[in-house]
């Protein structure tokens, strides 16, 4: 699978290309949104503006994706973030999820296309 930007993700692969995680935030209010949020549903600011996050979080639950071959089973995390949202992607250097582990954001590199967010133990 290849992560290809769309206009609206720039800023998000920009920080991603820094290794910041970057995540939306309203200039109004101080909310914070994860990185696909339009509107702030807080104030009802139209806008919301880029900002760089801690790039830590907590797990909050997870699931195993099972290699059709056998092969090495993957998790897939719901990540909570100190500013509040929580977002969605890899563990990677986690062989066994449990709820309230310290992570931290990495970006790995791709052949083609965007790096790619994972969470690893902080």
């Amino acid at each position: 699978m290849t992560i290809k930007r769309d206009g609206r993700s720039d800023a998000f692969f920009d920080g991603a290309l820094r290794d910041e995680l970057v995540i939306r935030r309203c200039g109004e209010c101080g909310r914070w949104y994860a990185p696909d949020a339009a509107g702030c549903t807080g104030c009802g600011a139209p806008k919301l503006e880029w900002a760089t996050a801690a790039g830590t979080g907590t797990l909050v639950s997870w699931a195993a994706v099972y290699s059709r071959d056998g092969g090495r089973t993957a998790h897939i995390g719901l990540v909570e973030l100190p500013e509040g949202p929580w977002l969605q992607a890899a563990l990677s250097g986690v062989d066994t999820p449990v709820e309230g582990l310290a992570l931290k954001a990495r970006f790995t590199p791709q052949e083609e296309g965007e790096p790619l967010l994972e969470f690893v133990p902080a």
